[in-house]
């Protein structure tokens, strides 16, 4: 390659070699049929057929290089054109028509291909004029001024054809420049997106779990509202960071598919419950799923779901009157099955112009001033990006004010060919409805009603007798008998009195809404939350009329011995309350090592190790911890517990030996379901209570062995000493830190606020030895994960300012900029000095023999800071 020449010079020009052949096939055949005219050698036009074959026999191979090829094909020209220069008839022809083959070999975009084409013509045309001097030609003024015309022509074409390969190969590298850097920014962005979801998470996950434990022990209806509003909050944030890093990982290409086997019913059940705090009650959703549809297939799951979430929750945006019908199928396939689903809403839909900018990132059709929706604009793309992920495809179909229709079909691999529903004693149930769908002004959401009731009685094979008044459902009770009965809201307080007087022998089910309705005390009347569809339908077909009426399953694990490994106390506060309700006997540790020895003197049901930790990370400890245990043919299950939510993750994890992977923020149903599958049965538990009894979590408790004293109970401390804690906070507010935040991310728990500045307080001295320690022997990586620490525990509290601080440092620290680390550390130490500062005056106010006696006196544990940030219990000093 010529200098100056940009790499990707091959890929723009690939198509010249073709170019060069069929140029060549044209004048040699040209050439073929002026050697029979002008009666020239008969044998060069054998040579020169010849030349051709051999030209395309190479172009057609795969072997050899697009440059090796393209400098056969320029010397098979050039003999054949000095062949046609020999003549004395093409002496002045040569010149046009090397011309035309120098601005065609300009395509190659190769400077000394024109160099061999300028000197063979020079050589020709020597050749020529000293063939004509031999044989007696005369040089008239006229001869010699169209040689040297045509010499001058060739020289400027061969200079013009330099030029342009010039400026392609300028533009080339400004090109090359611009895609290099577009792709480190790209790389850039994707870390940064990748930073900013474990940052927002960590907090969101103490946000999340608090909410959690505070819904569990919480009584007061005004208190539990403003707890669920948070907890709504928290999880919508924790939605718009997945689809931004679902985003992130479909624009550069790099999902992996983590399939697994699954059942439509659990999918549909935990979607109907994330939809709960979603759905408009004058919307109505309607679900209609084909019995055929195998039991238990194998797929992505978690793509799965977020397909079907991001097509309904856009469809409920968008939707302001009717309905939203869900129409899921499957077609057999020698692979498995095609799982079909249908998203019909009776919306305000798309014209042609959104149509065609649906998939594109961030794009929302009412963005602007006046958009009447919320969101990123990046549902559809993720969906789109999902599906072409699992190997299916995808098509819309809109009219403005008509609604609008999504149709997806995913190959699923088929577990157990058996129907996804089934009814015990079919022959033995008569099934009646009260439904009166004419009472839905919208003809579309009737008739999404008719198709779903018709296909489940079709689906499972019995008859289904519908009435629409109270007349004809008196006459329907006279002479069928009946073992089950599906109403309506509406229809219920119609018929109230028949209903509850037809509930003491058989079962009756009204679909509502929550709250819709309010049953009279003692009724045996069940109510199906909305909305209705064919799982929870079967499900009270395969009950008793004598079974316990709206029951939940509250799963426990009591006495299983978990250790949760995090180097953040922040989050062992929550995941050691978290685990402790539901059994569990919990310890936890701040690192790797720790936990490595831990698990040689201790036995464990199952540990959850969180990644990025300092020292031993959480994949090195997980393969010692294998290591140690192999030695005993004992195995413990390790579940990879960390804020790292991308699609390649989980993956990664499985690959490294992890047995699972929890996501932070905490899914309780998706924490249940690892624990139900790791766990031995001996050590699960599941009771059956009434909905109205079941909390967020399982009402019980545990002992708490935590080796840094993380344990909630053991951080409900006051401020020592003689000062309040509205003094030490207005202390902490002078000096820029902002408590309200801190109190948000402590649900305003104050002494649980109080608590965590003690806990941020102890660990000071450590943190401070290690960053001072990796800074001076210039351990960059060390450096940055003790600034990250101070960096996300800093934010906990509220201190914004000195966060932000530790976070350049942090990032300075992984680019390897020392220069900006040493302006800019003492700085940031001074900041977390005075911080400190501020947090131990509150605990030194009083003596140490006063604090002693207060320790003896309090029940609750205080922490007292010496010199060095230590802390110890009971009031004594360290």
């Amino acid at each position: 390659m010529n200098k100056g020449e940009p790499k990707n010079r091959s890929d723009l020009f690939a198509s010249s070699g073709l170019m060069m052949v069929v140029t060549y096939t044209f004048f040699s055949a040209v050439l073929i049929a002026e050697i029979f005219v002008m009666n020239w050698e008969r044998w060069a036009a054998v040579v020169i057929a010849a030349g051709v074959i051999a030209a395309w026999f190479v172009h057609l191979r795969a072997a050899g290089s697009e440059m090796m090829k393209i400098w056969i094909f320029g010397f098979l020209m050039m003999a054949t054109f000095f062949y046609y220069g020999t003549h004395d008839t093409s002496t002045f022809d040569l010149a046009p028509v090397i011309c035309v083959v120098i601005l065609q070999l300009t395509m190659a975009g190769i400077h000394s291909l024109i160099t061999l084409c300028q000197s063979t013509y020079y050589l020709t045309m020597l050749y020529a004029i000293i063939n004509s001097a031999s044989s007696g030609t005369k040089f008239t003024p006229l001869i010699i001024s169209r040689t040297l015309l045509h010499l001058f022509v060739v020289t400027l074409i061969c200079w013009i054809a330099r030029r342009i390969i010039d400026k392609w190969n300028e533009v080339l590298h400004q090109s090359d420049e611009k895609i290099l850097t577009l792709t480190e920014s790209a790389a850039r962005l994707n870390d940064f997106i990748a930073n900013v979801s474990h940052e927002i998470r960590t907090p969101i996950n103490a946000i999340l779990g608090i909410c959690g434990m505070g819904l569990a022990d919480e009584k007061d209806e005004e208190k539990r509202a403003n707890l669920v509003s948070i907890e709504n909050a928290g999880k919508k944030i924790g939605e718009q960071i997945s689809d931004i890093l679902d985003y992130s990982e479909i624009d550069r290409r790099d999902l992996a598919n983590n399939c697994e086997d699954y059942m439509l019913s659990s999918v549909l059940n935990d979607l109907v419950n994330e939809l709960s705090g979603y759905r408009k009650k004058d919307i109505e959703l309607i679900i209609d799923v084909d019995a055929s549809i195998p039991s238990v297939m194998n797929t992505d799951v978690g793509k799965l779901k977020k397909i079907l979430w991001h097509l309904i929750s856009n469809s409920l945006k968008y939707t302001n009157e009717g309905g939203i019908y869900v129409h899921i199928s499957s077609i057999p396939h020698e692979y498995g099955i095609n799982l079909c689903i249908e998203v019909v809403d009776t919306g305000i839909g798309m014209d042609a112009d959104q149509l065609e900018k649906v998939y594109d990132s961030f794009y929302k059709a009412d963005s602007g001033r006046d958009r009447r929706t919320g969101g990123l604009g990046l549902g559809m793309r993720i969906v789109h990006g999902f599906v072409r992920s699992l190997g299916g495809f995808m098509t819309i179909e809109s009219e403005m004010e008509r609604g609008t229709t999504v149709r997806i079909s995913i190959p699923n691999r088929v577990v157990d060919p058996g129907e996804c529903m089934s009814v015990k004693d079919r022959d033995k149930i008569s099934l009646g409805a009260y439904l009166h769908f004419d009472k839905y002004p919208d003809p579309n959401v009737r008739e999404f009603y008719d198709r779903m009731v018709r296909n489940i009685v079709k689906g499972l094979g019995f008859a289904m007798h519908r009435v629409d008044n109270t007349e004809a459902l008196q006459a329907l009770i006279e002479n069928k008998k009946l073992t089950h009965l599906f109403a309506g809201p509406e229809e219920y307080l119609s018929a109230a009195d028949i209903m509850e007087d037809l509930a003491r022998t058989i079962i009756v089910t009204v679909i509502a809404n929550p709250g819709e309705i309010t049953l009279p005390p003692h009724s045996r009347v069940r109510i199906m939350p909305k909305p209705f569809y064919c799982f929870p339908v079967v499900g009270v077909l395969n009950s008793k009329p004598d079974d316990e009426i709206e029951e939940t399953e509250i799963v426990s694990f009591p006495d299983a011995r978990v250790l949760v490994v995090d180097d953040e106390p922040m989050n062992l506060i929550v995941s050691s309350e978290m685990f402790r309700r539901y059994g569990m006997i919990v310890t936890t540790c701040e690192s790797g090592m720790e936990a490595v020895k831990l698990c040689q003197d201790n036995e464990y049901e199952v540990i959850f190790m969180d990644h990025m930790m300092p020292g031993m990370d959480g994949v090195e400890a997980m393969k010692r911890i294998r290591t140690d245990r192999a030695k005993e043919k004992v195995m413990i299950p390790i579940v990879a517990f960390t804020a790292n939510a991308v699609s390649t993750a989980k993956e990664m994890f499985k690959q490294e030996g992890f047995d699972g992977f929890v996501g932070k923020p905490v899914d309780r149903v998706e924490l249940e379901r690892v624990l139900r599958r790791l766990l031995p049965a001996v050590f699960v538990k599941i009771e059956t209570v009434k909905s109205a009894d079941a909390g967020s979590f399982p009402a019980q408790a545990a002992p708490v062995h935590d080796v840094k004293e993380t344990s909630k109970d053991t951080l409900a401390a006051h401020v020592p000493g003689n000062e309040s804690p509205d003094s030490l906070m207005k202390k902490l507010e002078d000096i820029g830190v902002d408590t309200e935040k801190g109190l948000f991310y402590c649900q305003n728990d104050k002494p649980f606020y109080i608590s965590l500045l003690a806990q941020y307080a102890k660990e000071s001295g450590d943190k401070l030895k290690m960053i001072e320690k990796a800074l001076s022997s210039s351990d960059l990586g060390a450096y940055a994960i003790q600034v990250h620490s101070i960096k996300s525990t800093s934010k906990t509290i509220g201190a914004l300012s000195l966060s932000e601080s530790a976070r350049e440092l942090e990032l300075a620290a992984k680019n390897g900029n020392r220069s900006f680390i040493d302006e800019n550390h003492s700085a940031m130490l001074a900041e977390y000095d005075e911080l400190l500062s501020v947090i131990k005056s509150g605990s030194l106010t009083a003596s140490a023999d006063d604090s002693a006696d207060e320790g003896a006196k309090d029940p609750d544990v205080v922490f007292e800071f010496g010199p060095e940030g230590d802390a110890s219990e009971g009031g004594e000093r360290a």
